[in-house]
């Protein structure tokens, strides 16, 4: 699909180019770029790392084998491959070693979220749509929310990544899309500007905004690859934002969209307060040209 699938500003250009990236990571010693290792087909991928939490994995992959039947139904593969970053409780083990046909277990990772993905992504992932996704998000009271999100990309070919609007166990809003400060003393930051609100007042089946979640991302494969997958110069934030914003300075779209109730148990499986500055602060140096340029 060419890059100029929605129209772009002009005063973007200099942002679209390769050549900077591609001295960057020369000088950083990145990975060569990878290429997938099987061919692609219609369907859905969905890559989760693990480790151990079997009171989140378990519900997680019954509920996704819900998820998938509205994909069976019409004729779609649908697969989940779980990345395990060193699991030793007995219960995730017992199904690593005993999953069902459409699970897969990639073992022996050393946890660093951007590369983990990469990995079992261009290694195992098989179809045309990808979806990332937290092992701490439910959805039990919305089956149909990975499925109405691959249909959004597939409806629209100017949609490269969706996302949907997550809540905390009290009912209030997670994530509804991730903005950039435009003034002040952090402008060019990103946050969640919708954390903590009622829903009714954002209510709509869906919006643009720069980001979205990568606790609960989907993208076109084909766009992933082309963009190299998430930036592995992240450790542990804004992966998922640079992400996005690769996606937008491609000209695609990115969409938050209004599915129902799914949870998010934010911090289940991260200490809370283990913000990583340095991670934020390569953020910053990487994207606030851009997002000057873009986000006025």
């Amino acid at each position: 699909m060419p890059a100029s699938v929605l129209p772009s500003d002009p005063r973007l250009n200099p942002y679209a180019s390769l050549d900077n990236l591609a001295r960057a990571d020369a000088v950083r010693g990145a990975r060569p770029s990878r290429g997938r290792q099987s061919a692609e087909t219609p369907g859905l991928s969905v890559v989760i790392l693990n480790l151990d939490k079997p009171e989140l994995l378990l519900p997680l992959i019954e509920g996704l084998d819900v998820c998938a039947a509205p994909f069976r139904k019409a004729g779609l593969d649908f697969e989940v491959i779980v990345g395990d970053t060193g699991s030793s409780d007995p219960r995730v083990l017992a199904l690593y070693d005993a999953p069902p046909p459409w699970l897969r277990i990639v073992r022996g990772l050393a946890y660093h979220f951007s590369r983990c993905n990469n990995d079992v992504f261009f290694a195992e992932a098989r179809h045309d749509h990808t979806l990332f996704l937290n092992n701490d998000v439910i959805f039990k009271d919305s089956p149909e929310a990975l499925w109405r999100m691959d249909q959004a990309l597939r409806t629209d070919p100017g949609l490269g990544a969706v996302g949907p609007v997550m809540f905390f166990e009290d009912g209030l809003v997670q994530h509804a899309g991730i903005d950039v400060f435009r003034h002040g003393p952090l402008t060019g930051f990103c946050f969640h500007p919708h954390s903590r609100s009622e829903l009714p007042s954002l209510r709509r089946p869906a919006w643009s905004c720069p980001a979205v979640t990568g606790a609960c991302l989907m993208i076109r494969s084909a766009l992933f690859e082309q963009i190299g997958g998430f930036d592995e110069g992240y450790r542990t934030e804004a992966q998922d934002v640079a992400l996005c914003l690769a996606a937008r300075r491609l000209g695609y779209n990115v969409q938050v969209l209004d599915l129902g109730r799914i949870l998010h148990l934010e911090n289940a499986t991260r200490t809370k307060g283990s913000e990583d500055w340095e991670d934020r602060q390569r953020f910053m140096r990487r994207w606030s040209g851009y997002i000057a340029a873009r986000y006025r």
